[in-house]
Parts: C-alpha cells; structure tokens; sequence
C-alpha cells in the first residue's frame, strides 16, 4: 500500500485536525458516495443497537444530536468504532481505517440532518434570542441585513450539527478556522488596521474590515502585525439563560439551504 494513503487511512483524527481548516477536521474520505457507504455499513452493523435512523434503540443511545458520553471529536468516534468501549454492548468492530472514516462521514451527516428535529428549543423564540442579544450585529441570518465580522449563518442548520452550534456560542474560541482568523496591524504612519483575514501572500494581506469593506494591505507599510487566531466572538457561556440557549440553538438549526429545485424555480 502506498505509504500517504496509509497514514491517511490510520493516521487518527486528532492528528488532522489542523490539515485543512484550523481545527476542523478533515476527514479523507467524507465525500456523499463515503455517506452513502457509511450508511450501509450503519444499516449492516450498527441499526441493531441504535436504531434504523440512529435515534436510539433498545441497547444503543442516539448517535443524531452530535453529544456522545465518550467525546464528540472524530478522535473519539474512530476510538469507540475501532476499540469499542469496556463493560458495555459497543465493541470493536474490525473494520479498516476507510471503512471507519465513511461510518464517521454517515454519523456526522446524521448529526446535522436531524439537528432541527432533535433540539429541545423553540425556533420561533430563538429568533427573538438572536434579536435579543445582537447576533445580528455580527451575523447575517438571510432575513435582515447583518454585520460582517462573523460568518453568514443563513444556512448554518446545513453545516452544524447541535453540539457544534452549543460549542460554537457558549466555546467560541475553541473551533476557529483560518477563514475567520484576523490581522491586527499598525502602519508605519500609525494607523492602526483590523480586519478579517480573507487572504496571505508573500507581499500582502486581503482583509475585510468589519464595515464590510474589502481591503488590501502591503506589508512593507507595516511597522508591526499579528494573526489573531482566536474569534472575536464573546463566548455567551453564563450569559444567557438555558432556555434561550436551547431556543437559540434550535433557530440556528432550522436556517437551511434552500433545495436546489426550490432556487432553480425563482
């Protein structure tokens, strides 16, 4: 076997994490034709314990809502699939390195295909949470004009499982991908520059100042700059209320991609 795609094959998930964007994982074999294998290996060896759907069954818990009791990460999917998990009904299932990975793939789109249906919240006053604490400010939700500092989460329910919108309100800055990153400079006239990291080369950077303005700085006028590796988001962990958490999370939820039929006919 070649030796790249061995490792890409074994190498556990943790070790990847900063391959592709920050600290999202990059899964080599997570393509629909991988979820669909994934899926029929779920169908052969896992329904019988969690279910047809993976809601849960007589034995196994729920794999759709992202929350595992034995970590989240795909390093501790990939542990539990391949070394099962002691004094309980899951044990190691002898499959190779691309077999787990198509099973994770499947498990993951299961997680954020049925986010909507699984959150304890309410969608309709997630909406006012969202108004309510100014999300919009620096988010756009495909309703209102938003602001330009964090992403666009007007399909965000498509990307997210629950477990990732929890993270990513209460733990902001404990998954922030290279895209979000952000230069914080001086020149050396003094001016002092920020703004969203959309580009890095030798000679320059391509920002997006938080007014929505795009930006391109050379670095020979630089006296001084730094990448900011950590999310300009505030976390909102005790500062928002249970409730309003899980509403907030089932309205971020329900913001889906359109079908593609459904744009087509507009």
């Amino acid at each position: 076997m070649n030796f790249r795609l061995s490792v890409l094959l074994f190498l556990p998930p943790l070790a990847m994490l900063h391959a592709q964007h920050g600290s999202s994982p990059d899964r080599p074999f997570s393509t629909p034709d991988d979820e669909a294998a994934g899926a029929r290996s779920f169908r052969s060896q896992c329904a019988a314990c969690h279910g047809g759907d993976a809601t849960g069954g007589v034995v196994g818990p729920s794999l759709a809502t992202g929350n595992f009791k034995n970590g989240g990460s795909d390093e501790a999917l990939f542990r539990v699939i391949t070394k099962g998990v002691p004094g309980t009904a899951m044990t190691a299932f002898p499959l190779n390195g691309r077999e787990v990975w198509q099973l994770i793939a499947y498990i993951r789109a299961v997680n954020i295909g049925k986010a909507a249906e699984q959150a304890k919240g309410d969608a309709a006053k997630g909406e006012q949470a969202f108004n309510t604490n100014r999300c919009g400010h620096c988010h756009t939700n495909g309703k209102t004009t938003g602001g330009f500092i964090g992403p666009d989460l007007s399909d965000i329910g498509s990307h997210r499982s629950l477990s990732q919108l929890e993270s990513a309100i209460l733990e902001p800055d404990a998954d922030v991908g290279p895209d979000y990153w952000s230069l914080r400079a001086r020149t050396k006239n003094g001016q002092t520059i920020t703004g969203i990291r959309l580009n890095e080369d030798m000679t320059s950077f391509q920002i997006r100042e938080a007014s929505g303005r795009l930006r391109s700085v050379w670095k020979t006028d630089l006296a001084s700059y730094e990448i900011v590796r950590t999310s300009p988001m505030p976390s909102f962990k005790g500062k928002i209320s249970g409730g309003d958490l899980d509403d907030l999370i089932a309205y971020l939820a329900s913001l889906r991609a359109q079908p593609i039929s459904e744009v087509q006919a507009k």
